[in-house]
């Protein structure tokens, strides 16, 4: 212990005697380090901390599949016979995500996320209440009261925590709801929600509870049961009822996922990718102290020389000079832990809201142990080899070598490996960020459809029990339309069951009149948006023939007029134009359409539309149908208005004009459509913005990485250069001897460096758009900016080479 203190005050004295080593290294490495803290932390937060629920390796969601082995939604049917028939199961229940206004104390309404469940959705999570309880089997049922549990962060944030809470009444989509229970903070499946609901489906008779596909079930497994065998057995049942229900079922499986691979699985590639970005930053940086502790160590040749002269043994100079560089990794490490810190704070606040579990990041006990262990194990790898080499002295050679200020050859070749490597090393990250930037750049020139520019658009969520017929819904559009179009500077207003990217799509089955109608569960499929006549004009669409509906045709009645996409057109109609067609549009799988069908909309196709980018702009068009809004008025009403005035002016007015109307209805999401559209590619922002982060410290790293050796090379070679220029080598000759040594090694890395890039880029298909894996171009910039960014980091010791005096370079020789 005695000798480890020794060594520890030892090292601890030299450090502080090099500030300026000192410094360069203990930052390096803080940089590095940092940035693995962070990026460990979340990966760990997102795909590696245990979701809060008891034993959630349990824990599956359920679910329908449809033709394609896609997700789908289960029926209440289904989920019965699921319920009464699986026998792997302890319990489930069934949930859906939706909205519920609120209103509030002050008057002002909002808008709350809620989950209706079922009654045992919390027993099936292994969860308490905070306060009150949780639902008991027949909540939810018809003719029992509205009951309600609350969010543990409403609850402190509405209620001010107080205790009375439990029995108060709020009223929520205009209908009371008494609060029974405070949910805790970790409720967060299958997303965070402000309020849960009770639902009961009770067993019936009706056909068509088989054919209302609309919610997924929360189930867990019992103890000692795989989830594989629960698979195998779900998907029996499934068959079992294709065969019972042939109409409805026979096209449909079914499927049980973990709900942790659930909600994070097809994240785990590309998180994994960053971390093995940041790792390789990793490198570089340890490289670079290496590169630093060899210039030191044969600063030191005479000392260590000196000190084994003196008995010291190679062990004991080995681990005093592991001491050292331990305590530059430590202290790298300590300061690294603050930006983490810092740095997890910020990707937080400003990473994607879709990012699942990222609001829980921080760097927690885990990611701390992660760092001790990385601060050891690189103070070691980097310290080792100089030591190594320091350790073994040729006594006589190096006493004599202190006087000349002359360097091992194997020193200069193991200090350019070390740049080799990191060149190597920083194409990969350069590549990587290059194609993530030529795939973001791709998908922000994507057309979308539509024109976004003074385009402000807002959600209206009408409660059912206000606005229970489609007249109340009809009535209230209309009115909000007029009182905006009055507003100055307002040019087109227009309403949707649905605005483009707000991923809120209804789907349905249509036949073409006059044809044969086909099998209920072989019957064509297409997007329906109602949309009032001038929304078309509102969000700037492209007519691309025929025309749009009329107000006049803006009607519940039937026949009326359609407009249909160009994908519509291309998938079922062909060459063939399917203008003055009509087509008769079915809400559900359950009955076959004939014409006349009340169930339906029946309709002429009088236009076709450009094809608009609804559920993502890195997604392929699908056939779309659009219905004038009158005649399928839903609850969720999208308003959009294009406009001269700014935005932050017209949601004041909006606002008031909405108030006059009902005030208790909330104006909710008021965003210009250019920030609807960047908040749907947050995502592949934030993972392109990281690795060019990564990159660019590579690239940075690098570049001084060459410059060191350069420079030291120039150093050790000063009387060699003043011979030759003595001689009459002219200073061109010079500057071309020095940058050819720069440019060897960089060629030498730039190679390795594209060929591993080759490699691994494949790895990263997945977060690419419109982009290939192995883009020439991407490779070609990326090699052809790092031999430029090598050159210039070697020509300023190139000049100082070329500007040595012959005279003062021998004098000091």
């Amino acid at each position: 212990m005695d000798t480890i203190l020794q060594d520890l005050r030892y090292a601890g004295r030299k450090l502080l005697r090099a500030p300026g080593f000192t410094i360069i290294a203990v930052a390096t490495l803080a940089l590095a380090i940092g940035a693995t803290t962070a990026v460990y932390s979340i990966v760990d937060g997102v795909l590696l901390e245990p979701l809060p629920f008891r034993a959630p390796q349990e824990l599956v969601r359920l679910q329908s599949t449809g033709r394609d082995g896609k997700p789908f939604p289960l029926s209440p049917s289904d989920y019965l016979d699921y319920k009464d028939l699986a026998t792997t199961f302890t319990d489930m229940a069934q949930f859906s995500v939706g909205f519920t206004n609120f209103a509030t104390t002050s008057g002002d309404p909002v808008r709350l996320d809620r989950l209706v469940v079922g009654p045992s959705f919390f027993s099936v999570l292994g969860l308490a209440p905070v306060r009150g309880r949780f639902f008991a089997s027949n909540e939810g049922a018809p003719g029992v009261p509205n009951v309600v549990v609350i969010s543990e962060k409403l609850w402190r944030s509405r209620f001010a925590s107080s205790p009375s809470v439990i029995g108060q009444t709020i009223m929520l989509d205009e209908r009371p709801a008494t609060i029974i229970g405070v949910a805790p903070s970790t409720a967060s499946y299958p997303q965070p929600s402000d309020v849960w609901t009770p639902k009961v489906y009770q067993p019936s008779a009706d056909a068509s509870m088989r054919g209302m596909h609309s919610f997924f079930a929360l189930a867990r497994v019992k103890p000692g049961v795989s989830i594989a065998r629960a698979r195998d057995e779900v998907k029996t049942i499934a068959k079992r009822l294709g065969e019972q229900f042939p109409q409805l079922d026979s096209e449909f499986g079914a499927d049980v996922m973990p709900i942790q691979e659930q909600l994070v699985g097809n994240l785990r590639p590309t998180l994994f990718s960053l971390l093995g970005a940041v790792a390789f930053v990793l490198l570089i940086a340890c490289a670079n102290v290496a590169n630093l502790l060899l210039v030191r160590a044969s600063s030191r040749s005479s000392e260590m020389a000196v000190r084994t002269a003196l008995g010291a043994g190679t062990s004991r100079i080995v681990r005093q000079l592991v001491t050292e560089s331990l305590l530059l990794s430590l202290a790298g490490a300590a300061i690294g832990v603050a930006l983490a810190t810092w740095a997890v704070t910020i990707l937080v606040s400003f990473g994607p809201r879709l990012l699942p579990r990222l609001q829980d990041v921080s760097v927690n006990g885990r990611a701390l142990g992660v760092t001790a262990l990385v601060a050891v194990v690189t103070g070691i790898v980097f310290g080792l080899v100089p030591a190594l080499y320091t350790a073994r002295p040729d006594i006589a050679s190096m006493l004599r070598e202190s006087v000349r200020g002359s360097s091992k050859g194997g020193v200069h070749r193991m200090r350019s490996a070390l740049v080799v490597a990191e060149l190597a090393l920083a194409v990969v990250l350069l590549v990587g960020a290059g194609l993530l930037i030529k795939s973001f750049v791709t998908l922000l020139h994507v057309d979308l459809g539509f024109r976004t520019e003074n385009v402000v658009t807002f959600d209206l969520p009408l409660p059912p029990a206000k606005y229970a017929t489609d007249a109340s819904r009809i009535a209230i559009a209309n009115d909000v339309m007029a009182r905006i179009r009055a507003l100055p500077g307002t040019q087109a207003i227009g309403v949707t069951a649905g605005r483009p990217l707000a991923r809120s799509l209804t789907m349905t089955n249509f036949d073409v009149v006059g044809e044969p109608v086909k099998d209920p569960m072989h019957r064509t499929i297409t997007e329906v948006h109602a949309t009032s006549p001038a929304f078309f004009d509102a969000m700037g669409m492209t007519l691309k023939q025929g025309r749009f509906f009329t107000e006049a045709e803006n009607r519940r009645d039937a026949p009326g007029a359609l407009v249909v996409n160009a994908e519509f057109a291309r998938a079922y109609f062909g060459r063939v134009s399917p203008v003055g067609k009509h087509i008769i549009l079915g809400i559900g799988y359950n009955e076959p359409l004939t014409p006349g069908d009340t169930n339906g909309v029946t309709g002429e196709i009088v236009g076709i539309v450009g094809d608009v980018k609804q559920r993502g702009l890195s997604t392929d068009a699908f056939p779309e149908v659009y219905v004038p809004f009158n005649a399928l008025p839903g609850g969720l009403v999208s308003v959009v208005v294009r406009t001269q005035a700014q935005a932050n002016t017209l949601e004041a007015a909006v606002r008031r004009q909405v108030a006059q109307i009902d005030p208790r209805l909330p104006v909710v999401g008021m965003n210009t459509m250019s920030h609807v559209v960047a908040d749907s590619v947050a995502q592949p922002r934030f993972y392109m913005l990281l690795l060019s982060a990564f990159a660019i410290i590579a690239l940075a790293l690098a570049a001084i990485g060459i410059y060191g050796v350069i420079s030291y090379t120039v150093a050790q070679r000063a009387r060699e250069i003043g011979i030759r220029i003595a001689l009459g080598a002219s200073r061109e000759r010079v500057l071309r001897l020095v940058l050819g040594e720069g440019l060897t090694l960089t060629v030498l890395g730039v190679g390795l460096g594209l060929a591993a890039a080759f490699a691994l880029t494949r790895l990263i298909r997945s977060m690419l758009f419109g982009v290939q894996a192995v883009d020439v171009l991407t490779f070609v910039a990326v090699a052809l900016s790092l031999v430029v960014v090598a050159l210039l980091a070697s020509w300023l010791p190139a000049r100082r080479a070329a500007a040595v005096d012959p005279l003062v370079a021998m004098r000091v020789e």
